[in-house]
């Protein structure tokens, strides 16, 4: 397995400038060319082990090592995530079946629990927004041949009873104010979904847990986020009704008294990444207006790159996939071991950001988490992650527990963005496959760039309203060789420059940049 690390030294060329002539291409980053104002943050997407977090799970307990978790908040810390998304199942944590009269047993204080407390009491003591969910009605969706435990669809009163038992054992009785938004169901326009894409019942299960949330007392703590839909997705038996890009309008239409925040997942082909894409291949710049007229957040909650199906490149992927023995070809994403992928995420953020985003949720940390279909096959790993942490455990390779090439790009977004930032859309003259955006904090401004481009770029950088001298942390991800899959992470000080006079730098092809005020 790769090996990446730090390297304090800077491979490339900048210097302040103190002359009036643009070094480069003019980027001006003004201070009321505001494209978010109600940022959450971006984060990523953690699970509690199912598999692995109780002696009756599939692989044991082996996530009962205050080891494992230690690495895991040590490389979480450098990230500094300021959002993250917990999916769960309520079989998988305080569900035992129904009894003689067809009521929830609900246990609160099963093994399995415990990692779940592991990860939010990271997330609480970190002050980190948290949505939290379930991937659909119980036993509709894993362990799904225990018919005698299934309950009837999203609209069950029982199940929307148990939610809040659970949701006012978690903020009120252990005390995880960090839980903001609470997300029902996990993609509800898709076949794979408990609801097979029928927006009515995701509407009619929404309205119930509303309700509820009122009547508890719990509606000023957590909020109901979403649809969580995938918007280029249409279930072909509603087709003639609404498609997968429909789902944001009808919910700011019909569910706005209900949702607090709207919410999309993005899984986007490479190529329209590249050609800034992004956004539109989502439908986001159409639903974004109809979200902000309601006066509410809208964040992808998953976000991640996918071959379209039956394209080369999704074959290429599955056949690369079908060489590792612990890999699902089905539902992985063999690139997060390149480095291409570090550059071509951070593309695709920095366009959501600029587009009013108000957060993007990386899926995800760990592959250890899920498997395919989540039935716990070792021979079946969703490889979508920054490590699998099990990776000695499980595959008998400890190499795989090291740290991919991505995870500082996207880390260098969550950390030099911070929850309430003002993102800012910079103007530039139209550079294709170069990417820009900023924020404002405080004080503190960061930029991030993406250079999708075969070639580098030197720009001039002004910040206008910055006329005191100031540094700037400026860090790089580079390919370390043009044969390798290397990321080589370069950090330099810029000292004592005035922004307002500008910046010159030069960004390598292919690479990410971020510039920031803020200490590391």
């Amino acid at each position: 397995m790769r090996k990446y690390f730090l390297q304090a030294a800077a491979l490339f060329c900048m210097q302040a400038c103190s002359s009036n002539i643009p070094q480069g291409s003019l980027v001006t980053i003004a201070p009321e060319n505001i494209s978010c104002d109600q940022y959450i943050g971006n984060g990523v997407q953690w699970s509690a082990y199912p598999h692995a977090d109780s002696e009756d799970a599939q692989w044991g307990a082996l996530m009962d090592n205050p080891a494992k978790w230690d690495t895991l908040y040590q490389r979480l810390d450098y990230m500094q995530p300021q959002f993250i998304r917990v999916m769960d199942q309520a079989n998988w944590r305080y569900y035992e079946g129904l009894d003689a009269a067809g009521m929830p047993i609900v246990n609160f204080d099963r093994p399995e629990m415990m990692a779940l407390y592991r990860l939010l009491d990271y997330c609480q003591s970190r002050n980190i927004t948290v949505v939290i969910g379930e991937w659909g009605t119980p036993h509709h969706m894993h362990e799904v041949e225990k018919k005698e435990a299934r309950l009837d669809g999203a609209d069950d009163p029982r199940w929307t009873k148990m939610i809040i038992q659970y949701l006012n054992h978690l903020i009120h009785e252990k005390g995880y104010t960090c839980l903001k938004y609470y997300n029902l169901i996990n993609e509800p326009n898709g076949d794979w979904a408990s609801t097979l894409g029928n927006f009515r019942e995701w509407q009619q299960g929404v309205k119930a847990l509303d309700q509820s949330l009122r009547q508890a007392g719990l509606k000023h703590q957590i909020k109901i986020a979403g649809p969580g839909s995938v918007p280029h997705y249409t279930y072909p038996e509603y087709k003639e009704e609404y498609s997968g890009k429909d789902w944001v309008k009808m919910s700011t239409e019909q569910l706005d008294q209900q949702l607090g925040a709207y919410e999309i997942h993005a899984y986007l082909p490479a190529e329209e990444v590249r050609k800034g894409k992004a956004v539109e291949f989502t439908h986001f710049d159409q639903d974004f207006p109809l979200t902000q007229a309601k006066g509410k957040p809208f964040f992808v909650g998953e976000i991640g790159l996918k071959e379209e199906w039956g394209t080369p490149a999704y074959h290429e992927n599955i056949e690369r996939a079908k060489q590792d023995p612990h890999t699902a070809p089905e539902d992985s994403q063999m690139s997060v071991y390149d480095y291409q992928y570090g550059v071509d995420m951070t593309d695709a953020v920095i366009q959501y950001m600029n587009a009013g985003g108000a957060g993007m949720i990386a899926w995800d940390v760990d592959d250890a988490m899920h498997t395919y279909g989540d039935l716990g096959n070792k021979n079946q790993l969703k490889r979508w992650g920054f490590w699998n942490i099990l990776g000695t455990e499980i595959c008998d390779n400890p190499a795989d527990e090291a740290i991919r090439p991505w995870y500082y790009p996207w880390s260098w977004s969550c950390k030099y963005f911070p929850a309430n930032t003002t993102i800012l859309k910079p103007e530039f003259e139209n550079i294709e496959g170069l990417r820009i955006t900023a924020g404002k904090f405080k004080e503190d401004y960061s930029v991030l760039l993406a250079n999708n481009c075969e070639q580098s770029h030197a720009l001039h950088l002004e910040i206008p309203s910055m006329h005191k001298k100031t540094d700037f942390r400026i860090h790089q991800y580079v390919r370390a060789h043009p044969t390798t899959e290397k990321a080589e992470i370069t950090a330099k000080t810029l000292a004592k420059v005035k922004p307002a006079d500008g910046i010159a730098i030069e960004i390598p092809a292919k690479s990410v940049m971020v510039l920031t005020t803020f200490k590391d």
